[in-house]
């Protein structure tokens, strides 16, 4: 790993590590709830997050960004950066150990990379596609049965803010659970992607879900071998994503069979 260069990723650990030295500073002003809007929270630290994202990555490269708080920011060529500054905002607010800093880079639709910052735990789980994937510096890996078995392995899913709580949607959602041994909602998408590409769950599915929630987690899961389908991108850049650490633990095959 220390023989690894690649200055897009070295660029993204560094607005990471940018904006949780900032986050570290101002931490208790920082949990102030600012807007909740429908099940969308929103705290201070979203946007001062954000601010020291984009700052670096303006600076050191100059492709577009696809950011929660600012949306899609102008740039040159095919490559374009993902970016969560806070993905677990709710979580943060009410110190439940389960949020992140995220940032993934993508090229014409295609993930390359991804950095994701597990702040309470300062672990950094970081992903090359086609080159590997690394918590901390170590290499991480799934945990792969053979065969792989659904009602011996962790689904981790959620409830998006645009989710639709009708009883159709919630009764699908009980029916995929039921196929699984254990299910875990935890309230960040891009930490349970890591979870899956590091073999602490081996499962992941979610509806509707923000692109920018899951774009680093996405390249992180890949680049340690794992399966991902993506449904159709919405308008709102919100999209079904599944992700497993083998094809037969996709939700898609599992709920099929």
């Amino acid at each position: 790993m220390n023989q690894l260069k690649n200055k897009d990723l070295d660029l993204a650990t560094k607005a990471i590590q940018v904006a949780r030295n900032r986050l570290d500073i101002g931490s208790k002003e920082y949990r102030m709830l600012e807007n909740i809007e429908g099940r969308e929270w929103k705290v201070r630290a979203d946007r001062e997050l954000e601010s020291s994202i984009l700052t670096v990555l303006r600076q050191g490269s100059n492709y577009p960004i696809l950011s929660e708080e600012s949306g899609l920011l102008p740039g040159e060529g095919n490559r374009q950066w993902i970016v969560d500054p806070l993905d677990g905002s709710a979580n943060y607010f009410r110190d439940v150990p389960f949020y992140c800093i995220s940032i993934g880079l993508w090229e014409n639709q295609v993930p390359l990379l991804g950095a994701v910052l597990e702040i309470p735990s300062n672990r950094l789980f970081i992903g090359i596609v086609g080159v590997g994937s690394w918590c901390n510096g170590e290499p991480i890996k799934m945990q792969v049965e053979s065969p792989a078995i659904s009602s011996t392995a962790v689904l981790c899913t959620g409830l998006p803010a645009g989710f639709e709580y009708s009883r159709k949607n919630i009764e699908a959602l009980v029916s995929v659970c039921r196929h699984f041994g254990k299910v875990r909602m935890l309230g960040s998408a891009a930490l349970m992607l890591c979870y899956v590409a590091s073999g602490r769950c081996d499962s992941y599915w979610e509806r509707q879900i923000a692109f920018w929630d899951v774009g680093a987690g996405i390249a992180i899961v890949q680049a340690a071998g794992g399966e991902v389908r993506l449904g159709e991108m919405g308008a709102n850049m919100r999209v079904d994503v599944e992700a497993a650490s083998c094809k037969s633990l996709l939700v898609s095959q599992v709920h099929s069979g």
